[in-house]
């Protein structure tokens, strides 16, 4: 009788823990918005812009498959470059696949929010970053633009 028991026990403890499952939700907390900066323009082509639209929506599929950071140049087929966009991507190092993918298609659609006429812009959250140029910055130190943040601690200086 006790061995009838165990079987029937076994089907009920698995069903129970898949209506678990059914009924649990997990959802992706938003990304944390840092900063963001914009190089306006009194006038863009609309090839640029296009190349822009075009590399955002590259780095928002590119960066679920890759390693958390990709760059790349978008231009059109004029052979002057005049038009073209250079930007990247990259994921703290430990978000890759869906979290980074998830970070970067939030960050591409708030900088073209924020920065409709921008020739370059950058936008940081606390897991991802995204920026494009009109000028080539692979391999090149950036100083600017700087971000100084201040928060509500005071912190204190103990030397014994």
């Amino acid at each position: 009788m006790r061995i009838k028991t165990e079987i029937f026990m076994i089907p009920i403890e698995i069903s129970l823990s898949f209506m678990f499952l059914l009924f649990t939700t997990t959802s992706a907390q938003p990304p944390i918005y840092m900063y963001n900066f914009c190089e306006n323009a009194t006038l863009l082509s609309s090839s640029y812009k296009d190349n822009v639209e075009t590399l955002l929506s590259w780095l928002t599929i590119d960066s679920f498959k890759s390693n958390g950071y990709n760059f790349t140049t978008v231009n059109s087929n004029n052979n002057n470059n005049d038009d073209a966009v250079y930007g990247l991507y990259s994921c703290r190092y430990d978000i890759t696949g869906y979290f980074c993918q998830f970070c970067i298609t939030t960050a591409a659609s708030e900088l073209s929010r924020r920065c409709p006429n921008a020739v370059r812009a950058i936008i940081w959250y606390d897991i991802c970053i995204i920026r494009y140029s009109n000028q080539s910055f692979n391999g090149s130190v950036s100083l600017t633009p700087t971000w100084n943040i201040t928060g509500p601690r005071i912190i204190k200086v103990m030397f014994q």
